[in-house]
């Protein structure tokens, strides 16, 4: 089959890239933004009937009224509600699924099952009511039986029945593209299976083996819709495979037994019960044809918008090179800006800021969208002598964040059988996070599972204080939740090995606070943990091989420094084929912040430290270090995952995200680094405050934020993007500047409005203000005329944004140092109506403490950062040709 490449869609950026992994269904804390809540396509079915037009795609039940049939199931299912928040116009994203009507869930705990719970996945069929209807739906990526391996993933809540409860017991998956599963049987019988992993595993597939009931009878979870760009096995809303609509379908699980009427066992093995009996525990598979649970599904169409959907034929493509922090809005606005017969098609192609500044720079591209100016420090590679030679103009393309989202459950109530809590609150520090960026947990360290802290060939173990963050003093002092230690091993989940501007911002905010700066140079916290000793100045005596430079110009990659290795070689030649674990390996990147988001909403952390035997790699060798499963709400232990989003990518999925405490010019100690801050949340209104409060520097026109100088109520992790142009590139031809004229008008006119439709802007986006408006408009129309070329100098005076526009007073070409501003909407402010007017008398610059972002940039003879990184050669490899890859909005055929 011809697969499509992987493309952004529209209100959802979500790059399913098959080294990095797919997008998976996650359970939604009850406190969370519920996604897709409160759209007009929300719908209700009911198992017992009476759906109107929907019944047409649910089983006939006709003969299970008052247990008729002598199954059972009436009584565990009748007043059974399941409702789907959204059905239409759906992109990669989460949907919430709610129920009611059902008994509360029983886990009966190891070696046992379960009894009462929601089993939820995607499936792509034509009919619902087809006999081969199960055949299409994801399901079994948990299953050992059906995936390969010695465990089933999700063997904690579901007992030693998972590989049939959770998996397919005989039944194949065929995909869109008439492919089926066959089975894998090596010549040795080890790790034979069902051959389901060709096509999905846990991670990639987006089922729910188990939604708990609440004692109420209530259920809820959060559901990750895959289009055919994250899942082309689904293919759901390509036209040219499953088209327009999937379904999403619920197979409840009572009490009763699964057998048949005649006879049949729904299981050959541990005795599943027999037909119309009270079980234990449910055991079968809920698509296998000899169990009766599959009859007791609930169907909702999904209708997806189609995410390769293209310009006309003809039209033409203009390069855009710039931030991930842009997807979003350039994906919902491609349609409009294609429309109608002189329309383009724009392909985004996000990497590190410095990169995309360097290629606007060599006229390899003739648009950049960046948070940061072109100046000598950011343009990477390009030789700054080319700044002279520039023209270049900035227009203001949309004003977002960065967010910190969570997820975060307490263990389960072992006693009364209940789920742990749940939390939407945490609270982090500056120092918390230079914590996490900087591997100095020692469950961050790579280690092998029953090992714990031996068999580790490194510098840094020993050294660290706290086993995880949930342990750590600080994290506790602010009041955050009480976790079980475990459930923090390796929960930092972060993008790479590419860079962002977006990833820069985060290191920004950290060196701008006294605490985090002295926690890099090797000062201990109050509790006496230290930085991991991999990520000390180079200078440092105690600096493990060679230390890393964090203390000069903010990086905008997320390095995984620690050279620690695990187990040892030794162990590793006799036990593991001699493969090592490193950081890389240990605890994956994600390959963009939409999958990262994905991946921590369903704390899917992909740790990798058990040997699994019985994994067939090739003729005559098994083993390979296991990947983890995402772990399943109502755990044991509880679960956390936490790690930097796009805002975008945090509403999208309706993400929990951490209120970031504004950075301190003097330190604090073990009793005031709670009061002394000021936490602050992401929202619309907070993000407009920062975003008020940035500073312009003249030479560029340019507003950036600057953490260590916010006011209260800002969130420090916001940013304007801007659309750069080089007015005296020989590649922007007069077609060229007519179209990115057009792409900025559209930014700052339809596309500034929050629709909650293709077109609009999405949420996480803040609308311009009408001077950033003003600005858009008036590059735009220097696009369509632009001077001659001696007529205005690089950076003239015109109202496009160089020095002498509207922000500038045409002074001597140093940074602003009066706060001046470019306003956004607070406390009510309608862009519309022309916003607040600008303050020259805005925030004053940052404090005077000595161990701020400034003194600790005049570090010198420090070690270049790739000299002090060691990245896990196999995700190099395997992350190798995402570097740089393009967000293409149009349509692109693959052979494959």
């Amino acid at each position: 089959m011809k697969l499509r490449s992987r493309t952004i869609s529209a209100l959802g950026a979500v790059v399913a890239l098959a080294s990095a992994g797919g997008l998976v269904a996650l359970y939604a804390p009850s406190g969370a933004r519920a996604a897709g809540e409160g759209t007009d396509s929300a719908v209700t079915v009911r198992w017992a009937g009476g759906n109107g037009d929907l019944q047409r795609f649910q089983p006939d039940r006709s003969g299970l009224a008052d247990d008729a049939d002598g199954s059972g199931h009436w009584a565990d299912f009748k007043d059974l509600e399941v409702t789907v928040s959204q059905t239409e116009h759906l992109t990669d994203q989460a949907v919430t699924v709610t129920a009611s009507g059902m008994s509360p869930t029983v886990l009966r705990g190891q070696p046992n099952g379960a009894n009462n719970f929601l089993q939820v996945m995607q499936c792509w069929g034509a009919d619902p009511n087809a006999a081969d209807f199960a055949e299409t739906c994801q399901w079994g990526g948990y299953s050992a039986n059906d995936v390969g391996g010695s465990t089933s993933k999700a063997s904690e809540l579901l007992g030693q029945v998972t590989s049939w409860t959770a998996g397919r017991d005989g039944t194949v998956f065929r995909s869109v593209g008439g492919d089926v599963s066959a089975p894998v049987v090596p010549p040795d019988g080890a790790g034979a299976n069902a051959g389901v992993g060709a096509f999905y595993v846990a991670s990639t597939s987006n089922e729910l083996p188990i939604v708990p009931v609440a004692a109420d009878g209530t259920a809820k979870a959060s559901f990750v819709v895959q289009t055919s760009a994250a899942q082309p096995y689904l293919g759901c809303g390509d036209p040219e495979a499953a088209g327009e609509r999937c379904w999403l379908v619920v197979v409840p699980r009572g009490t009763h037994s699964g057998s048949l009427a005649d006879g049949t066992p729904c299981m050959d093995v541990l005795s599943p019960g027999e037909f119309g009996e009270v079980s234990f525990e449910q055991k079968g598979s809920p698509v296998a044809a000899r169990c009766t649970f599959w009859a007791n599904r609930v169907v909702v169409p999904l209708d997806f918008d189609n995410p390769y959907q293209s310009c006309p034929p003809g039209s033409a493509e203009r390069r855009v090179v710039g931030s991930e922090l842009f997807a979003e809005a350039s994906s919902s606005w491609q349609p409009a800006l294609c429309a109608g017969d002189d329309g383009a098609t724009f392909s985004l192609t996000t990497n590190s800021g410095d990169l995309a500044r360097s290629q606007l720079l060599t006229a390899q591209a003739d648009l950049a969208a960046v948070s940061e100016p072109l100046t000598p420090d950011t343009i990477g590679p390009a030789d700054p002598a080319l700044l002279d030679d520039a023209d270049l103009r900035y227009a203001p393309l949309a004003n977002t964040s960065v967010a910190i989202g969570f997820v975060a459950d307490g263990p389960r109530n072992i006693a009364e059988n209940s789920a742990g809590p749940v939390y939407t609150d945490v609270r982090l520090t500056p120092r918390l996070v230079a914590k996490l960026l900087t591997q100095s947990f020692r469950y961050d360290v790579p280690q092998v599972a029953g090992a714990w802290g031996s068999s580790i060939v490194g510098e840094s173990y020993e050294f660290l204080g706290s086993d995880t963050i949930a342990d750590d003093e600080e994290w506790q002092a602010l009041g955050n939740p009480e976790l079980h230690p475990v459930s923090g091993r390796a929960v930092w989940l972060v993008v790479g090995p590419q860079g962002d501007d977006a990833i820069r911002l985060l290191w920004e905010y950290v060196l701008a606070d006294a605490d985090a700066v002295e926690f890099l140079r090797g000062a201990p916290d109050p509790w006496d943990n230290t930085v991991n000793r991999y990520y000390l100045p180079p200078d440092h005596p105690d600096a493990a091989g060679g230390g890393t430079d964090l203390l000069g110009a903010p990086l905008d990659t997320f390095p995984k420094a620690d050279r620690s290795a695990a187990p040892s070689k030794s162990v590793a030649d006799a036990e593991n084929r001699g493969l090592q674990l490193d950081s890389t390996a240990y605890s994956p990147y994600s390959g963009s912040f939409d999958t990262n988001a994905a991946r921590v909403l369903r704390s899917d952390r992909r740790l990798t430290f058990s040997w699994d035997p019985n994994v067939f790699v090739g003729v005559g060798t098994t083993g390979v270090w296991s990947v983890g499963a995402p772990d399943l709400a109502g755990s044991t232990l509880g679960r956390l995952a936490l790690g930097p989003v796009t805002a975008p990518a945090a509403e999208l999925y309706g993400l929990n995200t951490a209120r970031l405490a504004l950075p301190l010019p003097e330190v604090t100690d073990a009793d005031s680094v709670e009061s002394a801050r000021e936490f602050v949340a992401y929202d619309d209104a907070t993000v407009a405050a920062a975003v008020k409060a940035q500073r312009v520097d003249r030479r560029t026109g340019v507003a950036v934020n600057d953490p260590g100088a916010l006011p209260a109520g800002a969130y420090p992790l916001s940013t304007t993007l801007y659309g750069v142009v080089n007015l005296w590139s020989e590649t922007l031809t007069a077609d060229a500047r007519t179209d990115y004229a057009g792409l900025l008008d559209h930014a700052a006119g339809d596309g500034n409005v929050h629709t909650g439709a293709r077109g609009g802007l999405p949420e996480g986006y803040v609308p311009l203000t009408a001077d950033q408006v003003a600005r858009a408009h008036a590059l735009a129309d220097l696009l369509r005329n632009p001077p001659e070329e001696d007529d205005t100098p690089p950076g003239g005076d015109d109202p496009a944004g160089g020095p002498g526009g509207p922000d500038d007073d045409g002074g001597a070409g140093e940074p602003d140092d009066t706060g001046a501003t470019v306003p956004v909407p607070v406390d009510g402010d309608d862009p519309a109506d022309g916003g607040p007017s600008s303050d020259p008398g805005a925030s004053a610059g940052p404090g005077d403490g000595s161990t701020t972002r400034n003194e600790a940039a005049a570090t010198e003879d420090t070690a270049p950062l790739s000299a002090s990184v060691a990245l896990g050669g196999t995700l190099v490899a395997g992350l190798a040709g995402m570097v740089g890859a393009p967000f293409l909005m149009r349509r692109r055929e693959l052979t494959g």
